[in-house]
Parts: C-alpha cells; structure tokens; sequence
C-alpha cells in the first residue's frame, strides 16, 4: 500500500470511527450535535459513495455539489445554533436557505453544470464557513468554561481554508504539484478527523460507570 492510500484509508477510517461515537453520544435535547451528526453521515456517504464509483472506473465528480452544497447547510445551522451565533440566528438561517435554494435551482436548470467542478459553488459555501469559523473562535477566547467543538473547529478551519484554496486552483500546475497537492489535502482531512475524534473523547464521551463489586 503506497503513502498516500494509506493517509485516505485511515481517514475513512476515522470519520466511520467519528461517526458512530458521536450518534452514540446523541440526546434529543441537544440541537446542535444534531447538525454535527448530519454534516458527519454526509461526508461518510460522500466518501464512501465516491470511493465505490471510482472503484469502478464510473464518474463520481457530481457529487462534489452535494457534498459542498450539503457541508453549507449542516454546518450553518450547526454555527446557527451556537449560542455565541444567537444574535445573528435568524439572518444566518435566511442567507443558508437562500444560497441552498439558488443552487438547487440552477444545477436544475442546467444539467451540463451538475457533472462539472464548480469553482464558484466552492468559494459560496466555503468562505461563509470559513467566516462563522474564525468568528467562533474570537468568540471563545473570552470563555474560558465551554470549551465545546473547540478541537472540531480547529481542524475544520485549517483544512477548511487550504482545501478551499486547493479545489479552486486545482486544475493549475503540472500533474506532480496536483499529486502533491491531493497528498496534502488528504494529510490535512486525517488532521481534522483526528480532532473530531479528539473533539469527542474530551467534551462528549460518556464516562464508564463503575463495575459494582458482586462478591
């Protein structure tokens, strides 16, 4: 197995693992791991899904409108539901739904668009993200209590921001700098899926209640 295969398996294998501790850990109460939830069973459907296409030599590059399309909606009102987002809940949820909505009308409208890399779709539904991110993090460094979905939006932000930049000059270069630039992308996601996974042990792992003694 070469290097790099081995970087995008186990970042498969880390965001199943996210997954699945992170439904465990799941209340109806809580709004926002809700959306948390939901941006983690896309992307694993997403990687997955795109994984099996390729695996058959079949085109697999229109899901890249679901997936950015998607990551747009979870996350913003995953961001939307935060308490340091609350003064802006309602304007951020109207922008989400608008752009949503503007998408879906024009992949729609034209079919051609739908099995093409859009550059513009990943500057709409990144930059936003990339913005709500930063904002959080100003937001927390006067709280020195809840230290809630600080590991996620770490690793979000960094990959965010240089997988952004990445997709959007991707097809710049020679065939060498795009296979080191993939390399580097898919280093960047096992990053963020290991402080998902860090995000979890520290803030929403269920401590082991203690074994009674049966003697």
């Amino acid at each position: 197995m070469e290097f790099d295969d081995f970087i995008t398996n186990t970042g498969y294998i880390f965001l199943i693992t996210n997954t699945l501790v992170f439904i465990t850990s799941y209340t109806k109460k809580d709004k926002v791991l809700k959306y948390f939830i939901l941006y983690l069973l896309l992307c694993l459907f997403i990687q997955l899904y795109s994984h099996y296409l390729s695996s058959l030599g079949e085109h697999n590059l229109f899901l890249s409108h679901y997936f950015f399309i998607g990551q747009f909606l979870f996350l913003s009102l995953f961001f939307s539901t935060l308490y340091q987002f609350k003064k802006y809940k309602n304007l951020n949820r109207f922008l989400t739904f608008a752009v949503v909505l503007v998408f879906a009308i024009y992949l729609k409208a034209n079919p051609k668009a739908y099995e093409k890399w859009n550059v513009l779709e990943i500057a709409i539904t990144s930059i936003p993200l990339i913005i709500y991110s930063f904002y959080f993090f100003i937001k927390n460094l006067d709280n020195n209590s809840d230290k809630k979905y600080i590991y996620f939006n770490a690793g979000f932000f960094v990959y965010t921001l240089c997988s952004t930049l990445i997709f959007t000059i991707g097809n710049l270069g020679s065939k060498e700098i795009k296979s080191y630039a993939w390399l580097f992308n898919n280093t960047l996601y096992l990053v963020f899926q290991v402080l998902i996974f860090v995000e979890w042990y520290k803030n929403f792992r269920k401590p082991l209640r203690h074994i009674r003694n049966l003697n």
